[in-house]
């Protein structure tokens, strides 16, 4: 490279290197790296200046006659751009930047500038360039103004890298930004995401600097491919190999034999310990060294495997059939396998320590032969079942496992419906295993038989915690956090466990005859405790919005006593309640509407301290709950209702006559109502009402009404009661059986007050209409 390029005289007093300064070579590189690995700076100095160096928070190590060593932790900024570094080195990068490394580069208008950049690291095919941004205490940081800039110089930074590779191959360069302790906006996110901007919080950290320390250099590809999914690997194109194709339980596989050399470039696992955003199902444990390292020692020794490493093809691979005359078999077909060339093109499902016992062999090594069965395109679901039939002695796991096993199989799952359902499994997983916890041992266990006790069920609260939103909300297509959620998916599960835990310790303490009491006290129970993860996540809205506090930002400690000191009211009413009172407020139905039922009713409580506390649908239910204006919608509704029952009955007997036909049904009942599915819904409801079983007719619902009175032997009949036209419906039309819809609504308000659905203004609208234009018609 030449200063030809870059005509501006700032340019010489860099001679011609405009990205510098550079560490090359093993014997610099491991140098460097020696002070960077260490959370710790060292320095030596001479004996008499220990005192003054201590004052700016230097720690004596170790004292000598003429020297003495000193020590001091690395600020968070830098010890991040060094564990960044360190890792890029484990990577097995031969290039990297040493200190307040530059680059420098030429404008469009022909003028110079130079960029402090935190980490660069290249290979002959790949290039990253990587800032750190990190705060001391975890909390929110806007990143706007470094993202812009980054995007800005993205242009100049290309040319300058690419004048490096002057004459070879240009590298594939990603743009990264490595943060720690930052909560990252959405809208930061989205301008990464437009710049082309990959992001690695500590979470990502931790799991690569794991995953190297155990791979070695081989475990590039794996994290170049969470960067550089579906583009190809320089060196990787049209790798041929002879190959069976064939269909087994609905899916395409290929079976063909590799090297690691080769399968290594493009596999990749999906760890529980990466939470990634667009990753497959998070069934892999985290790989074990010991087990790495006991595999590539019988490897060493001649050793070998007989037995398929499994893998899912993330695309349909190429397939050339070998000539027909040789290719009879119908179930199977012979050919050439081009192996994908792509990063993260073949999952691995099962073998990943069987391929990995290669990552820190020699490299003679990773041309022996590898057994493969390639699954083609296979769903994500039966990626991971397969691999937890294959890991449970080839038994299928029940489905009743399903969601207790979350936690395990869907950590970090691309989709956010399924990874937050596995961040509520792994939270509830903590809180019954924690022997400190008021919910341990709580919830049945499938296959062993439950104590009184143990009537939680892992679903019921897992469900409870989605929609509670504390550790997480679906926001489009990603993971929105919420206040309970921390930096890690480990982090947000200790972050919630601790408050919860405190929470419903306050609950137990509040009356422990009643929490271990169960199903029959009404307190520790699938309803209760889901009603009460609403209720936290409403009270942290409300202390929000009038204290001013970043739930999100508070320690658990201070988060659980905010928690605990506003919902005093509600243990206070456990606490002195007679067993009648609660019975009377909390022994409601089970499902979705005795959940939000149990969780009024808990609102109410702190209502009553506060009254602005709730939602506006609470706050709607609780004035309608005492309203005799409510009361008398109710009755009204009821009777309505009847009357039109009987209105419709009885103008069919008069017309239609009750005389038994040769079907042996009453007339009115056969030839009035002609719908077969009325009639057998209407016979079904009958046979089932095992306690005072009425005539068929008496089981007709509101809406069949508008079916029989809209036939067309009926209509004449019924004409003058029931077109009843709305104002806003369009004119010109025959029947106007539109209202008994709403009609039937609201009366089902009315027959199941304990739901707690309320009324709408709009509903009590149509209420008065329904006074003023149908009631008067219907004969009493």
């Amino acid at each position: 490279m030449t200063s030809k390029n870059f005509n501006h005289p700032d340019v010489l007093d860099e001679g011609t290197n405009f990205l510098s300064p550079l560490v090359v070579g093993d014997k610099p590189i491991s140098t460097e790296h020696r002070k960077r690995k260490s959370p710790n700076d060292f320095k030596s100095v001479h004996p008499a200046d220990v005192t003054d160096e201590e004052k700016n928070g230097w720690v004596l190590q170790r004292s000598g006659i003429r020297s003495s060593r000193l020590k001091r932790v690395k600020s968070h900024d830098k010890w991040l751009e060094d564990r960044v570094w360190s890792l890029m080195r484990n990577m097995g990068f031969a290039v990297l930047n040493g200190d307040n490394f530059k680059i420098t580069f030429q404008r469009d208008d022909g003028s110079i500038g130079r960029k402090q950049v935190d980490v660069y690291a290249e290979d002959h095919e790949t290039v990253l360039v990587i800032e750190c941004k990190s705060r001391e205490v975890r909390g929110r940081r806007s990143l706007q103004k470094d993202l812009q800039e980054t995007v800005s110089l993205q242009k100049y930074f290309r040319t300058a890298i690419n004048n490096r590779f002057d004459g070879k191959a240009k590298p594939k360069i990603i743009w990264v930004y490595a943060t720690s302790n930052i909560l990252w906006s959405t809208s930061d996110i989205e301008r990464a995401n437009d710049g082309d901007i990959k992001v690695i919080t500590e979470n990502e950290l931790q799991y690569f600097e794991t995953f190297v320390k155990h791979m070695g250099p081989a475990g590039k590809y794996q994290i170049l491919g969470e960067f550089l999914k579906g583009q190809k690997v320089p060196g990787l194109s049209n790798v041929k190999l002879p190959a069976i194709r064939g269909k087994i339980g609905g899916d395409v596989y290929y079976s063909f034999v590799t090297t690691p050399r080769h399968l290594l470039k493009i596999a990749f696992i999906n760890h529980q310990a990466l939470n990634h955003p667009d990753g497959r199902p998070a069934y892999q444990r985290m790989i074990s060294s010991s087990r790495i390292k006991e595999i590539g020692s019988f490897i060493e020794k001649g050793g070998y495997f007989p037995t398929n490493v499994l893998v899912n093809f993330s695309d349909t691979p190429r397939f050339d059939l070998i000539s027909n005359a040789e290719n009879t078999d119908a179930n199977i077909k012979f050919g050439w396998l081009t192996l994908p060339p792509k990063y993260r093109s073949a999952w691995i499902i099962d073998g990943q320590h069987r391929l990995y016992g290669f990552s820190r062999l020699d490299d003679k090594f990773l041309d022996q032969s590898l057994f493969v069965l390639a699954f083609e395109r296979m769903s994500v679901q039966k990626e991971a079942d397969l691999f937890i039939t294959i890991n449970h002695k080839q038994k299928s796991v029940p489905k009743s496992l399903l969601v207790s096993l979350l936690a395990d199989i869907r950590m970090g799952d691309s989709d956010p419906s399924t990874a937050l359902s596995a961040l509520g499994s792994a939270v509830v997983r903590s809180l019954n295993t924690d022997k400190t916890s008021p919910l341990a041992r709580r919830f049945s266990t499938h296959g062993v038989p439950p104590e009184p006790s143990q009537n939680l069920t892992v679903s019921e609260v897992v469900n409870g915690i989605r929609r509670s939103g504390l550790v997480g909300k679906i926001a489009g297509t990603t993971l929105a956090p919420g206040p309970l959620s921390g930096a890690t998916d480990e982090q947000t599960v200790a972050r919630a466990s601790t408050v919860l835990n405190v929470y419903f310790e306050a609950v137990r303490q509040a009356n422990p005859e009643r929490w271990e009491a169960g199903r029959d006290a009404y307190v520790a129970v699938n309803p209760g405790i889901r009603a009460h993860l609403v209720l936290i996540a409403e009270v942290v809205t409300y202390l929000s919005h009038k204290k001013g506090l970043d739930f999100y930002l508070l320690k658990p400690d201070l988060f659980a006593q905010y928690l605990v000191d506003f919902c005093q009211p509600i243990f206070d009413f456990i606490s002195t309640a007679s067993n009648e009172e609660v019975k009377l407020r909390f022994s409601r139905r089970f499902g979705e509407g005795g959940v939000k039922e149990y969780s009024y009713h808990l609102m109410k409580i702190l209502a009553d301290a506060h009254a602005d506390f709730g939602t506006d649908e609470f706050q709607r239910w609780s004035e309608q709950s005492n309203s005799e204006k409510i009361d008398e919608v109710n009755q009204f509704l009821m009777k309505l209702a009847e009357r039109l029952t009987n209105c419709v009955i009885n103008t069919l007997k008069a017309v239609h006559g009750t005389h038994r036909l040769a079907s042996d049904e009453p007339a009115f009942w056969e030839i009035g109502v002609q719908s077969d599915r009325i009639r057998t819904n209407a016979f079904k409801a009958q046979q089932n009402d095992k306690t005072r079983r009425k005539p068929k007719e008496a089981y007709l619902n509101i809406v069949d009404l508008a079916e029989i009175v809209k036939q067309s032997n009926n209509w004449s009949h019924f004409e003058h009661v029931f077109k009843n036209p709305r104002p806003e419906e369009r004119a010109g039309q025959k029947y106007y059986l539109g209202w008994i819809q709403t009609f039937n609504e609201l009366r089902n308000i009315a027959a199941h007050k304990n739901q707690l659905k309320t009324y709408t203004d709009e509903d009590l609208e149509f209420v008065e209409w329904l006074r003023t234009e149908v009631d008067p018609k219907v004969p009493e």
